[in-house]
Parts: C-alpha cells; sequence; structure tokens
C-alpha cells in the first residue's frame, strides 16, 4: 500500500510542478485565468475531443492553454497516448475510444485542475473572458 500512495503522490507532484511551470510563464496574461476555469465544464458537457477541437481554434490563449495539456501528455509517464514526434494530439483523441479515452480524460482533467489552482494563486486581477 505504501508503494500505491509514494507513486499517487509522485503523480500528483509531477503534474503540479508541471501546471505550476505552465502558468509562471502566462502569469501576466489575466485571460488565461478565465479560460482555464471554464474548460472541465465544456469537457464534461461535449467530451474532450470535442473541447481540444474547440480550444485549438479559439484565441492564442486558449491555444496556449491546449498546447499545455499537450506537453503534459507527451511528458506523462503513463503514456495514455503517444503524441511523440510529429503526432498531432487533437488527431490521436478523436482517433481513440472506450477505456483509454476515458483514462486520457480523467488525466487532463486532474491536470487542468493543478492549472486552475495555480492560474487562481498567479494571476492577478479579475477573470476576464472575451472567447
Amino acid at each position: 500500500m505504501d508503494k500505491d500512495v509514494t507513486t499517487i503522490t509522485g503523480i500528483e507532484q509531477g503534474r503540479a510542478k508541471f501546471a505550476y511551470d505552465c502558468v509562471v510563464k502566462v502569469k501576466d496574461n489575466k485571460k488565461y485565468k478565465g479560460h482555464i476555469k471554464k474548460i472541465p465544464s465544456y469537457i464534461k458537457t461535449n467530451g474532450l475531443g470535442a473541447t481540444m477541437a474547440f480550444i485549438y481554434g479559439k484565441d492564442d490563449t486558449y491555444k496556449k492553454i491546449y498546447k499545455h495539456i499537450e506537453e503534459w501528455l507527451k511528458k506523462d509517464n503513463k503514456k495514455l497516448i503517444d503524441i511523440s514526434g510529429n503526432k498531432n494530439m487533437l488527431n490521436e483523441i478523436v482517433g481513440i475510444g472506450g477505456q483509454q479515452y476515458r483514462a486520457i480524460t480523467i488525466e487532463v482533467l486532474a491536470f487542468i485542475n493543478w492549472l486552475k489552482r495555480f492560474a487562481d494563486g498567479l494571476i492577478e486581477g479579475e477573470d476576464t473572458e472575451n472567447g
């Protein structure tokens, strides 16, 4: 049991560290804070694939969030999806199904939860949303 707890703690710490580093890079972008808070409800309502397609086609702030998620999934030690090299995350997500799709969705939501926490703490000012 101790090994499981250590593994879970290590995974959470990895997510937290990576998310912190992502938010530090965009801490002057107040739109990020508003955008990141909306994404979990988009995923739960529309699914991961549709949400990733939506944010991929939006403004630069949404594209930055997309890139953060993509970078995390490339780095993720569980290797839930192969997006190495020139593979496109969106193409890979919409091409899978079932259990793997659910596992990736859970991982993305867990990572976004950390992004939200750090955006709340590091990005000053009101949440602003323009699309």
